[in-house]
């Protein structure tokens, strides 16, 4: 941390600003009203006359346009009185020779323009020097940006060790709560914690934003300042300009603008004073908003420093609460290790019993199936036989019908011969003929009637017959379906018995796996707590290092902000 070397350039940039413009504008104003009542100076067609140089061809010019030898008094004339009147300088008494008044004149236009040359010289100085300020104050805010990034590098570590920090708190958060479980004292004083440490960063962001909020303010009314003296400025040298152009009229009015020029100067001194108050009061602002984060992280150090110290103690107190807890988790992994293998030998012997029930089940279901299957092709044959028999008492029935049909029939006929014989013994022939005629074409109807019956009975024994052969193969694949998913089940049980046996295996090794994992985080923890501990240690000293070296700072700015104040004043 060097940045303690640097001085405020804010500060040194407006006061050597300050301290120019004073200078510069009490030499040019008020030493030149002073210079001209000191040296007289004469003025010609071409304007004033300047330097040795010049003198020859003035009198060339003279000679050339014949100007008549009262020219030089008129001009005299035209001076103003407070030239003529100098101390310096002898009054000029008029002659008869043409060459006699530029004589005279020849010190007093060179003293002037020599005057003219070294105050444009010294404007020039005066104009490089502020623009070597001007320069100076941008390299001083490139350094001070370099020794912000250096700041920011340094503080990179920092905020890393934060951020692991904020990412180890809910893990070791959970730890202690887990182990703090048996006293409700040593929660509450944990959750405090965390609330506090959680309250601190917002309480130290608003400060901070305070902190900025005043500066930023302090830099704005700096920069109005500023652009108020810049505007100044420019006016003063629009008027300096006016007077180099208008200097024929310099004499007439000479009070208005040295008033105006004044005035001007009284406002630019007001303007550096506020500047320098405001820059005084944020050097104050400054100072106090760095004594109150001192002191505030005096306070939270002590407060951590107490807070460890107690939590310490509280620590070796649950050590023995977890020496003891890891005593009866290994009893109670013992026992559980016991259970669990008995637990393991009666699943076996009851998913062995569930087997066993299982294929004695899927016996009984296929012996019923077989006896389901035997009475529905007997109930098929039975219903067959029916139908045969019913088609055997149908035949039996119609040919008795026809029988006794033909009984009665032949009774009537044989009842009308013997009553109509003797009526018609004649046609008894032709009647016969008729008669026998009628029987055989009834008897002929009652063959193809017959023949169609016997064919759609046969039709449908032969349906009945496709339909039981179809059955039949239905069964057959079904059975054949049932052995082949017994056989899968049978295999899909196997694997799923070894599956949930390596499972198992799996388990345990996992667990086993864990356990040394739950070990390296428990002495990882451990590590990183003492480390933790060392980091705080460097940390405080760094601190009051940075303490030591923020007072001597600071009392190297009081000091050079008290000179430069003197200075400012001395110089107004």
């Amino acid at each position: 941390m060097t940045t303690f070397a640097h001085h405020s350039l804010l500060d040194s940039r407006y006061a050597a600003i300050a301290e120019t413009s004073v200078y510069t504008y009490d030499d040019d104003l008020v030493n030149y009203a002073e210079f001209l009542k000191k040296h007289e100076r004469y003025m010609t067609k071409g304007g004033y006359l300047d330097s040795n140089r010049r003198v020859r061809s003035l009198q060339r010019q003279q000679n050339d346009s014949n100007v008549p030898q009262n020219q030089n008094s008129s001009l005299r004339n035209s001076l103003p009185a407070s030239i003529n009147k100098s101390s310096s300088t002898p009054t000029l008494k008029p002659s008869k020779k043409s060459k006699q008044p530029s004589e005279i004149e020849l010190p007093s236009i060179i003293s002037v323009s020599t005057n003219i040359e070294q105050n444009q010289k010294e404007y020039d100085r005066q104009l490089r020097l502020i623009e070597g300020q001007v320069i100076k104050s941008k390299e001083n805010e490139l350094e001070l940006k370099r020794s912000e990034r250096d700041v920011k590098k340094e503080q990179r570590p920092l905020h890393y060790t934060l951020k692991e920090l904020d990412i180890d708190g809910p893990k070791k958060r959970f730890d202690a709560e887990r182990f703090q479980s048996k006293n409700p004292d040593e929660k509450e004083l944990s959750k405090k914690k965390d609330q506090q440490n959680k309250q601190r960063p917002d309480h130290v962001v608003d400060l901070i934003q305070t902190g900025k909020d005043a500066d930023r303010e302090n830099v704005l009314v700096c920069n109005d300042l500023a652009r108020q003296y810049r505007i100044k400025a420019n006016e003063i040298e629009t008027k300096h300009q006016k007077l180099a152009e208008i200097h024929s009229e310099f004499e007439n009015k000479r009070l208005e603008k040295a008033a105006e020029e004044n005035r001007a100067k009284k406002e630019v001194g007001d303007i550096v004073m506020a500047l320098h108050l405001e820059s005084q009061k944020g050097k104050n602002d400054k100072s106090e908003y760095s004594n109150l984060l001192s002191r505030e992280r005096i306070d939270t150090i002590k407060h951590d420093l107490r807070q460890e110290e107690t939590f310490e103690e509280r620590l070796n107190k649950t050590r023995v609460y977890v020496k003891n807890y890891g005593l009866e988790r290994q009893h109670l992994f013992a026992d559980a290790t016991a259970q669990r293998a008995i637990i393991d030998v009666k699943q076996r012997e009851a998913a062995r019993r569930i087997i066993d029930t299982k294929n004695r089940l899927e016996k009984i279901y296929a012996k019923q199936r077989a006896l389901n299957e035997d009475a529905a092709i007997a109930q098929q044959d039975r219903r067959a036989a029916e139908l045969m028999t019913k088609i055997a008492d149908v035949d039996n029935r119609r040919t008795q019908l026809a029988s006794q049909y033909l009984r009665e029939k032949i009774e009537r006929e044989v009842a009308f011969e013997t009553e109509g014989a003797a009526k018609a013994k004649v046609q008894y022939a032709e009647q016969e003929t008729r008669q026998h005629e009628d029987h055989l074409r009834h008897f002929q109807k009652t063959a193809s009637k017959n023949e169609e019956a016997e064919h759609d009975l046969q039709e449908s024994l032969k349906q009945v017959e496709y339909e039981r052969r179809k059955k039949e193969l239905e069964v057959k694949q079904i059975r054949e379906e049932l052995n082949r998913k017994k056989k899968l089940d049978a295999i899909n049980v196997r694997k799923e018995i070894s599956r949930a046996e390596h499972e198992e295996k799996e388990l345990e090794e996992q667990i086993i796996k864990e356990k040394a994992e739950l070990d390296k985080l428990h002495s990882r923890r451990e590590d990183s707590y003492l480390r933790l501990i060392k980091h705080r240690d460097q940390i405080r000293d760094n601190r009051i290092l940075l303490e030591t070296h923020q007072r001597e700072y600071e009392r190297l700015l009081r000091v050079h902000a008290r000179s430069q104040s003197l200075q400012s004043l001395n110089n107004i």
